[in-house]
């Protein structure tokens, strides 16, 4: 995957702010011809309805997806713990030339 350090980070609009994070992400869809997908991604806000990944595919708005991405426990002998979501593509934006936004709205979540 691309790195992600030439990404701009824009100024907070939200009335409650999103928590940054940096989490993996698998996010996984169909694309518009109906061809299955799957893409490694970097979550970097979570908020309690939704949260921003940064991947390096154009994800269409609109677009169902299937999301795995690993939480930081705060404790090395513990690992990660992973939360499954379900969310709906409510923003795209391209962030450089290779890496490109998306803001999910969540549908179902649960960990796993």
């Amino acid at each position: 995957m691309n790195s992600f350090s030439d990404v701009v980070y824009l100024p907070e609009r939200r009335i409650k702010p999103r928590i940054r994070c940096d989490c993996p992400a698998r996010i996984q869809g169909h694309d518009e011809n109906g061809k299955k997908f799957e893409e490694d991604g970097r979550a970097i806000n979570l908020s309690r309805s939704g949260l921003y990944i940064l991947l390096n595919r154009e994800i269409t708005n609109g677009m169902d997806l299937s999301i795995r991405l690993a939480l930081p426990t705060g404790y090395l002998d513990l690992g990660t713990s992973k939360l499954a979501l379900e969310g709906k593509v409510v923003r795209g934006e391209l962030r450089s030339e290779t890496v490109f936004g998306i803001a999910v709205e969540f549908q179902n979540y649960r960990f796993v």
